[in-house]
């Protein structure tokens, strides 16, 4: 029988579920996947992608528990002093004594791997760009994972980072990762994508970025109909990004997942980082501009600069395979085999 791995998979954005739909199926080769959740949407999804057996923690705050906002100046800073937290500690310790796993592998919520291993389970702990190095509970929770995997290039490696002698690098994954790039027929052409990543962008900044009407533009993601010139397409929400992006300039939020994805795809990219967490998206954005990847954008530029930028982003030259790995997901596989299996 195959030994028993718990995955967690955190509900925050789609980046995280993105890559267990790539991990999972090389993990289940060696491993039986149980995967830990925090959240019904998650669990919902997860349920409907996959015939994987899920595990979703009861929550942790009390009902009408107002959830302070999170300064990262303590540990545990907003896990509440209620009965909540032992009752998911407790389902956390049953599974645990129930499914006896191998490992625990922790995409997100340092809380969770801290937990896991003081209940004397090995953790592999996802390590994720961004200012995790001022919270003391992120510090601890490196601390004690055994591995660490960082989904990323080591290139792109922060200067304040400790943890680097125990974290696997894979290089970015995608699910285009293969995809094979030719020359594009738009490559010449004035044709610029955006990519929203939420739903209440700021309609100026769009009427800023669109002001050049000798660039047609699609924008994709938008749930709301923004009032835009004539030489913007507005597609919505879209099934297959690669399929409905235009032209060889994309500008983009700086997920993790959506960088891996458009540079798997050849795209030259300007990005603009949104509030995360650990300040992730600009941190991450910073390094990729410093290594001349992407270019930098900010809000508030002007027309004139949002045109520069463009224009800029058409010299980029970056050779996607020295960025993202194909293999990534059997060579992660690999190595939890050989540590655990």
């Amino acid at each position: 029988m195959k030994p028993t791995l718990f995955y967690f998979v955190h509900a925050h954005g789609n980046g995280h579920r993105a890559t267990f739909n790539l991990l999972y199926p090389a993990l289940s080769v060696y491993f039986n996947i149980i995967v830990i959740t925090t959240n019904s949407e998650i669990t919902g999804y997860l349920n409907l992608k996959h015939d994987v057996q899920v595990l979703e923690l009861p929550p942790k705050y009390p009902a009408d528990y107002h959830i302070p906002e999170h300064t990262f100046s303590r540990a545990f800073e907003v896990t509440p002093y209620a009965l909540e937290p032992a009752g998911r500690a407790k389902a956390l310790a049953e599974a645990i004594e129930r499914c006896q796993p191998k490992a625990f592998y922790c995409d997100g919520v340092p809380e969770l791997a801290i937990m896991v291993r003081g209940m004397g389970v090995p953790v592999v702990l996802v390590h994720l760009p961004g200012n995790v190095m001022a919270d003391s509970t992120q510090v601890f929770a490196h601390e004690l994972a055994d591995h660490i995997v960082a989904h990323f290039p080591a290139q792109l490696e922060q200067d304040n980072y400790s943890f680097a002698y125990k974290t696997y690098y894979s290089g970015y994954l995608s699910q285009y990762a293969s995809y094979e790039l030719t020359e594009s027929k738009s490559s010449n052409s004035h044709l610029v994508t955006i990519l929203l990543g939420y739903d209440n962008y700021d309609e100026s900044v769009l009427k800023n970025l669109t002001k050049d009407q000798s660039i047609q533009f699609t924008i994709i993601g938008n749930k709301q109909n923004y009032h835009l010139g004539e030489n913007c397409t507005q597609l919505g929400r879209v099934k297959d990004v690669s399929e409905a992006i235009a032209g060889d300039v994309v500008i983009s939020a700086a997920g993790q997942n959506t960088i891996a994805e458009l540079l798997s795809l050849g795209k030259k990219l300007i990005l603009l980082p949104e509030l995360r967490p650990y300040d992730e998206q600009a941190v991450h954005a910073k390094v990729l501009s410093n290594k001349k990847i992407a270019l930098l954008a900010q809000e508030d530029f002007n027309p004139e600069q949002w045109q520069n930028l463009i224009q800029e982003a058409k010299a980029l030259a970056v050779d996607k395979n020295t960025l993202v790995n194909a293999l990534a997901p059997k060579v992660i596989a690999e190595k939890l085999r050989d540590w655990y299996a």
